[in-house]
């Protein structure tokens, strides 16, 4: 077959498919080839241009955000939300892309590990399940917050649990203690230990990402001193996922504060099926890189100016090639 046939037989079968919605099978038939043929004349079809996929979407350049983090990080599914001026409006849109994403993935009887943060606190207020679900929430650390800006994590906890119809269950220890005889002590408490050893059957669990500046919602907590992050930094800590301080590579960092901090410790959240990160803005972009080489996040949840930013330090050239919308929709 000359070059010109070709190209008009791979026309044909492309109008036939697309156009005209024949099958595989009634093409196959229809001009006396093989349906296996058929498959691989479409394929070549669209290798040569002769088919163009456009999807018209609003979410299309969204959608091709999503794919190049994805692709990028080598994560399960990346999804984005608009940037807008208002924060609250992030905290609304990011609360319905969890809901949708529980409901698809979490499943009557669940564990559901819930770790800390005021975007996690947030969005668990504006959450809205499409529908119930009896799943066991569990904190993934003790309680933070000595100043009572509300992100301890049995009341996200118990947050989720209430609006799905579940159950959640409460850890009595403070996740920073003073000393590590203290932690060991508490750790060995029935009501302490029992909690600590259902982190081995959570299949899903959502978690903040903070980094270690002066602003950090682990400053107002009133756990941390400025002297600790000063500590921390020197050590090339960059931020915590769960209170695990890493570097700019996702590497926990053992340092002096570990030994003081009762919460799930890395190899347990690694092992867990679905680890959804949640996290936007400017000064979360270097944690949330490295949660994501570190492979401690394999679901990730941010807006589109974070995730764009995350692209360019990850230094992938082409991104400016996406024109993002702030606050369409």
């Amino acid at each position: 077959m000359d070059r010109i046939e070709r190209i008009k037989l791979l026309s044909k079968i492309s109008r036939l498919y697309y156009i005209d919605d024949y099958n595989q099978q009634a093409i196959a038939e229809k001009l006396n080839i093989s349906r296996t043929k058929v498959s691989r004349y479409l394929t070549r079809a669209k290798k040569e241009k002769i088919i163009e996929v456009k999807i018209n979407s609003p979410w299309e350049k969204f959608e091709e955000l999503e794919n190049l983090v994805e692709k990028t990080a080598g994560i399960k599914e990346c999804i984005i939300v608009p940037t807008y001026e208002d924060i609250e409006e992030i905290y609304m849109q990011m609360a319905e892309s969890l809901s949708d994403l529980f409901d698809r993935i979490l499943k009557e009887d669940d564990f559901l590990g819930v770790g800390w943060g005021a975007t996690l606190k947030s969005v668990s207020n504006y959450i809205e399940p499409v529908k119930k679900i009896k799943i066991k929430v569990i904190p993934l650390l003790g309680g933070l917050g000595k100043t009572g800006i509300g992100v301890h994590t049995n009341s996200v906890a118990k947050n989720l649990a209430d609006r799905y119809g579940g159950e959640s269950y409460v850890i009595h220890s403070p996740a920073v203690l003073d000393s590590r005889e203290a932690k060991e002590i508490l750790e060995k408490d029935s009501s302490v230990s029992e909690i600590l050893a259902m982190f081995s059957s959570i299949d899903t669990a959502v978690i903040g990402m903070s980094d270690i500046g002066l602003k950090s919602t682990m400053i107002k907590t009133g756990n941390f001193k400025k002297e600790d992050f000063s500590y921390l930094k020197g050590l090339g800590i960059i931020g915590d996922v769960n209170l695990i301080f890493i570097d700019s590579s996702g590497r926990h960092i053992k340092n002096s504060l570990d030994y003081r901090i009762v919460r799930a410790p890395l190899e347990k959240l690694k092992k867990i099926k679905n680890v959804i990160g949640i996290a936007f803005g400017d000064t979360k972009i270097e944690v949330i890189k490295a949660a994501l080489i570190g492979r401690i996040i394999n679901i990730l949840i941010t807006d589109a100016e974070t995730a764009r930013k995350i692209m360019e330090n990850w230094d992938v050239k082409y991104i400016n090639n996406i024109d993002l919308v702030k606050g369409v929709m």
